[in-house]
Protein backbone atom coordinates (compact mmCIF):
# COMPACT_ATOMS: atom_id res chain seq x y z
CA UNK A 1 0.00 0.00 0.00
CA UNK A 2 1.30 3.86 -0.92
CA UNK A 3 1.85 5.64 1.99
CA UNK A 4 -0.10 8.38 2.75
CA UNK A 5 0.47 12.36 1.24
CA UNK A 6 2.95 13.63 3.32
CA UNK A 7 5.72 15.97 2.88
CA UNK A 8 9.05 14.82 3.96
CA UNK A 9 12.30 16.54 4.00
CA UNK A 10 14.71 16.94 1.37
CA UNK A 11 16.96 14.96 3.72
CA UNK A 12 14.45 12.09 3.98
CA UNK A 13 13.47 12.54 -0.10
CA UNK A 14 17.37 11.99 -0.89
CA UNK A 15 17.83 9.09 1.82
CA UNK A 16 14.40 7.04 -0.12
CA UNK A 17 16.28 7.59 -3.36
CA UNK A 18 19.77 6.77 -2.36
CA UNK A 19 18.16 3.49 -0.32
CA UNK A 20 16.04 2.66 -3.51
CA UNK A 21 18.49 2.63 -6.00
CA UNK A 22 22.34 1.83 -6.74
CA UNK A 23 24.10 0.43 -9.40
CA UNK A 24 22.48 -1.25 -12.51
CA UNK A 25 24.33 -3.94 -14.16
CA UNK A 26 25.24 -2.22 -17.34
CA UNK A 27 28.33 -2.92 -20.13
CA UNK A 28 30.91 -0.37 -20.56
CA UNK A 29 30.91 1.07 -23.89
CA UNK A 30 34.47 2.70 -25.61
CA UNK A 31 34.74 5.81 -26.63
CA UNK A 32 36.96 8.49 -28.12
CA UNK A 33 37.94 10.58 -25.50
CA UNK A 34 36.36 13.68 -27.27
CA UNK A 35 33.23 12.00 -28.07
CA UNK A 36 32.68 10.95 -24.02
CA UNK A 37 32.15 14.45 -22.72
CA UNK A 38 28.84 13.96 -20.59
CA UNK A 39 29.27 10.23 -20.03
CA UNK A 40 30.33 8.49 -16.76
CA UNK A 41 33.51 7.19 -16.50
CA UNK A 42 33.83 3.56 -15.53
CA UNK A 43 37.18 2.78 -14.81
CA UNK A 44 40.03 4.81 -13.55
CA UNK A 45 42.21 6.36 -16.16
CA UNK A 46 46.25 6.07 -15.46
CA UNK A 47 48.88 8.34 -17.47
CA UNK A 48 50.43 6.94 -20.62
CA UNK A 49 52.56 9.90 -20.88
CA UNK A 50 54.93 12.05 -19.13
CA UNK A 51 53.84 15.62 -19.12
CA UNK A 52 55.33 17.73 -20.37
CA UNK A 53 57.22 14.63 -22.51
CA UNK A 54 60.31 16.90 -22.39
CA UNK A 55 61.78 19.84 -20.87
CA UNK A 56 60.41 22.83 -22.98
CA UNK A 57 60.31 26.51 -23.18
CA UNK A 58 57.54 28.56 -21.49
CA UNK A 59 57.74 31.73 -24.34
CA UNK A 60 59.17 32.68 -26.90
CA UNK A 61 62.72 33.54 -26.12
CA UNK A 62 66.93 32.52 -25.91
CA UNK A 63 68.39 29.51 -24.19
CA UNK A 64 71.35 29.72 -22.18
CA UNK A 65 73.42 27.99 -19.65
CA UNK A 66 72.80 27.89 -16.55
CA UNK A 67 74.68 31.04 -14.42
CA UNK A 68 75.82 32.10 -17.97
CA UNK A 69 74.54 35.59 -17.63
CA UNK A 70 76.25 38.40 -20.08
CA UNK A 71 75.43 41.11 -22.31
CA UNK A 72 75.49 38.93 -25.31
CA UNK A 73 75.35 36.02 -27.24
CA UNK A 74 76.40 34.56 -30.15
CA UNK A 75 73.28 32.82 -31.91
CA UNK A 76 73.82 29.46 -32.65
CA UNK A 77 70.08 28.20 -34.00
CA UNK A 78 66.19 28.51 -34.16
CA UNK A 79 64.37 25.90 -32.85
CA UNK A 80 60.48 26.10 -33.37
CA UNK A 81 57.65 23.84 -31.27
CA UNK A 82 57.95 20.53 -32.77
CA UNK A 83 62.20 20.43 -33.54
CA UNK A 84 64.55 18.77 -31.84
CA UNK A 85 67.16 20.96 -30.78
CA UNK A 86 70.26 19.92 -33.23
CA UNK A 87 73.40 19.98 -30.02
CA UNK A 88 73.78 21.05 -26.95
CA UNK A 89 73.98 24.69 -25.99
CA UNK A 90 77.91 26.05 -25.01
CA UNK A 91 78.90 28.92 -22.98
CA UNK A 92 78.51 32.24 -24.25
CA UNK A 93 76.00 30.98 -27.09
CA UNK A 94 72.32 30.45 -27.22
CA UNK A 95 69.63 28.91 -29.22
CA UNK A 96 66.52 30.24 -29.89
CA UNK A 97 63.24 28.73 -28.91
CA UNK A 98 59.95 29.31 -29.31
CA UNK A 99 57.05 28.28 -26.91
CA UNK A 100 56.20 24.70 -26.32
CA UNK A 101 59.66 23.83 -28.19
CA UNK A 102 61.84 21.54 -26.39
CA UNK A 103 64.99 23.48 -24.82
CA UNK A 104 69.21 22.18 -25.79
CA UNK A 105 70.50 20.00 -23.54
CA UNK A 106 72.32 21.90 -20.57
CA UNK A 107 69.89 25.02 -20.74
CA UNK A 108 69.59 26.62 -17.62
CA UNK A 109 67.04 29.38 -18.58
CA UNK A 110 65.02 30.88 -21.13
CA UNK A 111 65.40 34.53 -21.66
CA UNK A 112 62.11 36.43 -22.66
CA UNK A 113 62.44 37.75 -26.45
CA UNK A 114 61.02 40.62 -24.92
CA UNK A 115 64.65 41.11 -22.83
CA UNK A 116 66.82 41.23 -25.80
CA UNK A 117 67.25 42.90 -29.23
CA UNK A 118 68.69 40.25 -32.01
CA UNK A 119 71.42 41.51 -34.25
CA UNK A 120 72.11 39.45 -36.89
CA UNK A 121 74.24 36.19 -35.24
CA UNK A 122 74.21 38.48 -31.93
CA UNK A 123 71.65 38.82 -28.61
CA UNK A 124 72.17 41.75 -26.70
CA UNK A 125 70.29 41.13 -23.47
CA UNK A 126 68.72 44.13 -22.20
CA UNK A 127 67.57 42.81 -19.00
CA UNK A 128 68.27 39.07 -17.14
CA UNK A 129 65.03 37.88 -15.43
CA UNK A 130 64.69 35.43 -12.12
CA UNK A 131 62.64 33.22 -13.86
CA UNK A 132 64.28 30.06 -15.88
CA UNK A 133 60.76 30.21 -18.17
CA UNK A 134 61.37 26.05 -18.40
CA UNK A 135 58.61 23.83 -18.16
CA UNK A 136 60.48 20.50 -16.89
CA UNK A 137 59.64 17.01 -17.90
CA UNK A 138 57.39 15.38 -16.04
CA UNK A 139 56.80 18.00 -13.51
CA UNK A 140 52.45 18.38 -14.03
CA UNK A 141 52.07 14.47 -14.66
CA UNK A 142 53.90 11.06 -14.78
CA UNK A 143 53.19 7.95 -16.75
CA UNK A 144 51.34 5.79 -14.15
CA UNK A 145 49.45 9.14 -12.10
CA UNK A 146 46.04 8.63 -11.32
CA UNK A 147 43.94 11.18 -14.03
CA UNK A 148 40.23 10.81 -13.65
CA UNK A 149 38.42 8.11 -11.03
CA UNK A 150 35.59 5.67 -12.21
CA UNK A 151 32.12 7.38 -11.79
CA UNK A 152 33.28 10.99 -12.68
CA UNK A 153 30.95 12.61 -15.20
CA UNK A 154 33.67 13.28 -17.85
CA UNK A 155 33.82 17.37 -19.00
CA UNK A 156 35.90 19.04 -22.03
CA UNK A 157 38.43 19.42 -19.75
CA UNK A 158 39.14 15.73 -18.31
CA UNK A 159 38.49 14.99 -22.43
CA UNK A 160 41.72 17.35 -23.38
CA UNK A 161 43.85 16.30 -20.05
CA UNK A 162 43.03 12.57 -20.85
CA UNK A 163 44.72 13.00 -24.76
CA UNK A 164 47.37 14.99 -23.43
CA UNK A 165 48.53 12.39 -21.11
CA UNK A 166 48.19 9.40 -24.45
CA UNK A 167 44.30 8.11 -23.37
CA UNK A 168 42.50 8.45 -26.48
CA UNK A 169 39.48 5.98 -25.56
CA UNK A 170 37.70 5.31 -22.16
CA UNK A 171 35.03 3.16 -20.87
CA UNK A 172 31.83 4.86 -20.08
CA UNK A 173 28.64 3.90 -18.76
CA UNK A 174 25.68 3.13 -21.38
CA UNK A 175 23.36 5.96 -21.29
CA UNK A 176 20.93 6.74 -18.66
CA UNK A 177 17.31 6.16 -20.83
CA UNK A 178 14.75 9.02 -19.99
CA UNK A 179 11.32 9.75 -21.12
CA UNK A 180 9.76 12.99 -20.59
CA UNK A 181 5.82 13.43 -20.23
CA UNK A 182 4.05 16.64 -19.97
CA UNK A 183 0.31 16.30 -18.83
CA UNK A 184 -2.30 19.17 -18.98
CA UNK A 185 -5.48 20.00 -21.31
CA UNK A 186 -3.68 23.43 -21.36
CA UNK A 187 -0.71 23.09 -22.41
CA UNK A 188 0.10 23.41 -27.03
CA UNK A 189 3.52 23.44 -28.73
CA UNK A 190 2.06 25.82 -31.21
CA UNK A 191 1.59 29.68 -30.06
CA UNK A 192 -1.08 29.65 -33.11
CA UNK A 193 -3.22 27.91 -30.76
CA UNK A 194 -3.02 30.05 -27.72
CA UNK A 195 -6.21 30.87 -26.61
CA UNK A 196 -7.61 31.71 -23.35
CA UNK A 197 -6.70 29.09 -20.53
CA UNK A 198 -4.10 27.57 -23.06
CA UNK A 199 -0.08 27.86 -22.32
CA UNK A 200 2.81 26.86 -24.07
CA UNK A 201 4.35 23.17 -23.09
CA UNK A 202 7.77 24.54 -22.03
CA UNK A 203 8.19 21.93 -18.96
CA UNK A 204 8.50 18.96 -22.40
CA UNK A 205 11.55 20.94 -24.81
CA UNK A 206 12.86 22.07 -20.97
CA UNK A 207 13.27 18.55 -19.67
CA UNK A 208 14.32 16.88 -22.72
CA UNK A 209 17.39 20.06 -23.11
CA UNK A 210 18.52 19.24 -19.82
CA UNK A 211 18.56 15.72 -20.23
CA UNK A 212 20.50 15.83 -23.32
CA UNK A 213 22.66 17.94 -21.69
CA UNK A 214 23.68 15.61 -18.50
CA UNK A 215 24.60 13.07 -21.18
CA UNK A 216 20.75 11.54 -20.74
CA UNK A 217 19.82 9.79 -23.37
CA UNK A 218 16.13 11.16 -24.32
CA UNK A 219 14.10 8.14 -25.78
CA UNK A 220 10.54 9.94 -25.97
CA UNK A 221 9.23 13.41 -24.98
CA UNK A 222 5.07 13.21 -25.17
CA UNK A 223 2.13 15.07 -24.30
CA UNK A 224 -0.73 13.66 -22.90
CA UNK A 225 -4.46 15.08 -21.68
CA UNK A 226 -5.74 15.28 -18.27
CA UNK A 227 -7.42 11.88 -18.56
CA UNK A 228 -6.31 8.93 -16.46
CA UNK A 229 -6.83 6.48 -19.25
CA UNK A 230 -4.50 7.85 -21.26
CA UNK A 231 -1.88 8.61 -18.74
CA UNK A 232 -1.72 5.01 -17.31
CA UNK A 233 -0.87 4.06 -21.01
CA UNK A 234 1.99 6.50 -21.62
CA UNK A 235 3.44 5.67 -18.47
CA UNK A 236 3.13 1.88 -18.90
CA UNK A 237 4.38 2.38 -22.52
CA UNK A 238 7.27 4.72 -20.91
CA UNK A 239 8.36 2.43 -18.79
CA UNK A 240 9.15 -0.07 -21.39
CA UNK A 241 11.41 2.30 -23.26
CA UNK A 242 13.64 3.88 -20.53
CA UNK A 243 15.19 3.48 -17.32
CA UNK A 244 13.82 7.01 -15.41
CA UNK A 245 10.44 8.37 -16.50
CA UNK A 246 9.64 12.07 -15.75
CA UNK A 247 6.16 13.53 -15.91
CA UNK A 248 5.79 17.17 -15.27
CA UNK A 249 2.24 18.62 -14.27
CA UNK A 250 -0.88 16.29 -12.75
CA UNK A 251 1.00 15.71 -9.81
CA UNK A 252 -0.98 17.63 -7.11
CA UNK A 253 -4.61 16.62 -5.68
CA UNK A 254 -7.34 18.85 -8.39
CA UNK A 255 -10.17 17.17 -9.88
CA UNK A 256 -8.43 16.84 -13.14
CA UNK A 257 -5.04 15.70 -11.73
CA UNK A 258 -4.31 11.89 -12.72
CA UNK A 259 -0.92 11.41 -12.26
CA UNK A 260 -1.13 9.36 -8.63
CA UNK A 261 -3.85 7.42 -9.84
CA UNK A 262 -2.31 6.27 -12.93
CA UNK A 263 0.75 5.21 -11.13
CA UNK A 264 -1.70 3.26 -8.80
CA UNK A 265 -3.61 2.01 -11.95
CA UNK A 266 0.41 0.78 -13.42
CA UNK A 267 1.33 -0.80 -10.66
CA UNK A 268 3.74 2.00 -8.97
CA UNK A 269 4.77 2.24 -5.68
CA UNK A 270 5.31 5.63 -4.17
CA UNK A 271 8.22 6.55 -1.97
CA UNK A 272 7.09 10.01 -1.56
CA UNK A 273 4.79 12.29 -3.20
CA UNK A 274 5.03 15.17 -0.92
CA UNK A 275 8.38 17.41 -0.17
CA UNK A 276 8.95 19.94 2.26
CA UNK A 277 10.53 22.16 -0.72
CA UNK A 278 9.68 25.46 -2.41
CA UNK A 279 9.36 25.48 -5.37
CA UNK A 280 8.35 21.43 -5.99
CA UNK A 281 5.94 20.40 -2.76
CA UNK A 282 4.36 17.69 -4.96
CA UNK A 283 7.22 15.55 -6.77
CA UNK A 284 7.02 12.08 -6.80
CA UNK A 285 9.36 9.19 -6.59
CA UNK A 286 7.54 5.97 -7.75
CA UNK A 287 8.88 2.79 -8.27
CA UNK A 288 7.65 -0.70 -10.22
CA UNK A 289 6.44 -2.81 -7.62
CA UNK A 290 7.43 -5.96 -10.63
CA UNK A 291 10.60 -7.63 -10.47
CA UNK A 292 11.30 -7.30 -14.18
CA UNK A 293 11.28 -3.49 -14.06
CA UNK A 294 14.01 -3.66 -11.26
CA UNK A 295 16.20 -0.26 -11.76
CA UNK A 296 13.03 1.85 -13.45
CA UNK A 297 12.28 4.84 -11.89
CA UNK A 298 9.20 7.41 -12.20
CA UNK A 299 9.43 11.18 -10.86
CA UNK A 300 6.17 13.09 -11.06
CA UNK A 301 7.57 16.80 -11.44
CA UNK A 302 5.64 20.21 -10.94
CA UNK A 303 3.75 21.62 -13.76
CA UNK A 304 4.70 25.05 -12.84
CA UNK A 305 8.45 24.79 -15.10
CA UNK A 306 10.91 26.58 -11.98
CA UNK A 307 9.59 23.86 -10.08
CA UNK A 308 9.96 21.09 -12.62
CA UNK A 309 13.75 22.53 -12.98
CA UNK A 310 14.77 22.37 -9.74
CA UNK A 311 13.03 19.15 -9.04
CA UNK A 312 14.90 17.78 -11.96
CA UNK A 313 18.46 19.08 -10.86
CA UNK A 314 17.73 17.82 -7.26
CA UNK A 315 16.01 14.06 -7.49
CA UNK A 316 16.34 13.36 -11.23
CA UNK A 317 20.11 13.84 -11.85
CA UNK A 318 20.45 12.26 -8.15
CA UNK A 319 18.70 9.24 -9.66
CA UNK A 320 20.82 9.14 -12.84
CA UNK A 321 24.10 8.87 -10.10
CA UNK A 322 22.69 6.17 -7.90
CA UNK A 323 21.66 4.13 -11.30
CA UNK A 324 25.53 4.70 -12.75
CA UNK A 325 27.57 4.35 -9.78
CA UNK A 326 28.75 8.25 -10.22
CA UNK A 327 28.43 11.35 -7.43
CA UNK A 328 25.47 14.14 -7.43
CA UNK A 329 26.81 16.36 -9.95
CA UNK A 330 25.49 19.47 -8.24
CA UNK A 331 27.69 21.94 -6.18
CA UNK A 332 26.30 23.55 -3.06
CA UNK A 333 29.01 26.46 -2.07
CA UNK A 334 29.04 28.75 0.85
CA UNK A 335 28.85 32.37 0.12
CA UNK A 336 27.59 35.52 2.39
CA UNK A 337 23.98 37.55 1.30
CA UNK A 338 24.47 40.96 0.07
CA UNK A 339 21.05 42.22 2.01
CA UNK A 340 17.84 41.40 4.11
CA UNK A 341 15.88 38.73 2.96
CA UNK A 342 12.46 37.65 4.25
CA UNK A 343 9.50 35.56 4.04
CA UNK A 344 6.44 34.69 5.59
CA UNK A 345 5.97 30.91 5.31
CA UNK A 346 8.60 28.65 6.93
CA UNK A 347 7.72 25.11 6.74
CA UNK A 348 9.58 24.44 3.51
CA UNK A 349 13.06 24.74 2.35
CA UNK A 350 12.96 27.31 -0.19
CA UNK A 351 15.17 27.43 -3.30
CA UNK A 352 15.48 31.51 -4.23
CA UNK A 353 16.94 32.31 -7.78
CA UNK A 354 20.00 34.80 -6.95
CA UNK A 355 22.90 36.70 -8.59
CA UNK A 356 26.08 37.03 -7.55
CA UNK A 357 27.53 40.63 -7.34
CA UNK A 358 31.01 41.50 -7.93
CA UNK A 359 31.96 41.17 -4.49
CA UNK A 360 30.89 37.66 -4.60
CA UNK A 361 27.88 37.93 -2.40
CA UNK A 362 24.39 36.28 -2.88
CA UNK A 363 21.64 39.13 -4.16
CA UNK A 364 18.01 37.92 -4.43
CA UNK A 365 16.60 38.58 -7.96
CA UNK A 366 12.86 39.89 -7.99
CA UNK A 367 10.87 36.57 -8.21
CA UNK A 368 7.25 36.30 -8.71
CA UNK A 369 6.71 32.49 -7.82
CA UNK A 370 7.57 28.61 -9.32
CA UNK A 371 6.21 29.77 -13.20
CA UNK A 372 8.50 32.62 -13.64
CA UNK A 373 11.23 31.39 -15.90
CA UNK A 374 12.38 35.07 -16.61
CA UNK A 375 13.80 34.97 -13.29
CA UNK A 376 15.30 31.78 -13.54
CA UNK A 377 17.21 32.53 -16.88
CA UNK A 378 18.57 35.97 -15.00
CA UNK A 379 19.92 33.84 -11.96
CA UNK A 380 23.47 32.82 -11.36
CA UNK A 381 22.12 30.28 -9.01
CA UNK A 382 19.93 29.21 -6.32
CA UNK A 383 20.32 30.07 -2.53
CA UNK A 384 18.35 27.83 -0.03
CA UNK A 385 16.45 29.17 3.20
CA UNK A 386 16.20 26.17 5.43
CA UNK A 387 13.09 25.30 7.38
CA UNK A 388 12.33 27.26 10.27
CA UNK A 389 14.11 30.77 8.93
CA UNK A 390 12.19 33.79 8.25
CA UNK A 391 14.55 36.38 7.74
CA UNK A 392 18.10 36.69 6.91
CA UNK A 393 20.23 39.44 6.93
CA UNK A 394 23.20 41.04 5.19
CA UNK A 395 26.66 38.82 5.92
CA UNK A 396 24.89 35.75 6.77
CA UNK A 397 26.34 32.69 5.21
CA UNK A 398 23.96 30.91 2.72
CA UNK A 399 24.39 27.53 0.90
CA UNK A 400 24.62 28.44 -3.24
CA UNK A 401 23.86 26.35 -6.21
CA UNK A 402 25.92 27.76 -8.77
CA UNK A 403 22.82 27.79 -11.86
CA UNK A 404 25.66 28.68 -15.33
CA UNK A 405 26.83 24.59 -13.85
CA UNK A 406 23.57 23.07 -14.42
CA UNK A 407 23.13 24.42 -17.87
CA UNK A 408 23.94 21.84 -20.96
Amino acid sequence: MNKPRKSVTLEQAWAAVDGELGPADTTAEMLPAAEAVGRILQADQHARLDLPPFDKSAMDGYAICPGDERQAYRLLATVAAGQTPAEPLASGCTVKVMTGAPVPAGTGKVIMREYTEEVGSTVRVLRHGGASNICLHGEDTRIGDLILSAGRVITPADAANLISCGIVEVPVAERVRIAIISTGDEIVDDPSKIVPGKIMNSNGPMLAALSAGWGLEVVCQLRVPDDLGATAAVLRDSLEVADIVAISGGVSVGDFDYVLAAMDEVGLVRRFDSVAIKPGRPTVFALPSRASESGKVVFGLPGNPVSSFVMFHVFVLRAVARLRGSNWPLRQIRLPLAGMFKRRKTDRLAFIPAGIDDDGRVQPLQYHGSAHLLALGQADGLFQVPIGVAELSAGDTVVFTPLRSLMP
